[in-house]
């Protein structure tokens, strides 16, 4: 009960949050290398949203922040995102990631902005 309560305490933070200077999602998919591994903002719109748990009791979501491009988003909870709604979401970029049996190509973990993984969004009025 109290994780859930804290992360709906960083949810809502997050959500009220200034709008960031952000970095165009367009670019970092015409040229990923030249983001990888490093942190990264981006602002768009949201679709595809999933909320999940792990095997081992881990809550996250995942979902896509677009322009005419798309990146996608890894959040550490289950975040109060929307498909539709307008965001800013800041964190670590990866170009590629094995994941098992399958491949994850540009996405995001978001986090706080100081690296600490944080539940992934602010959304703009």
């Amino acid at each position: 009960m109290t994780k859930q309560i804290f992360a709906f305490i960083g949810a809502c933070a997050l959500l009220t949050a200034p709008v960031l200077a952000a970095d165009s999602i367009d670019a970092i998919v015409a040229n990923p290398g030249a983001f990888d591994g490093k942190h990264v903002s981006v602002h768009g719109s949201v679709t595809d949203v999933k909320q999940k748990t792990s095997r081992k009791g881990n809550d996250y979501t995942t979902f896509q922040v677009c322009e005419t491009k798309c990146v996608n988003i890894y959040a550490h909870g289950h975040v109060g995102v929307t498909d539709g709604a307008t965001v800013t979401v800041g964190g670590i970029f990866t170009a590629s990631k094995s994941l098992g049996s399958f491949t994850v190509t540009n996405q995001i973990e978001a986090d706080d902005g100081a690296g600490t993984p944080a539940p992934a969004a602010s959304a703009t009025p």
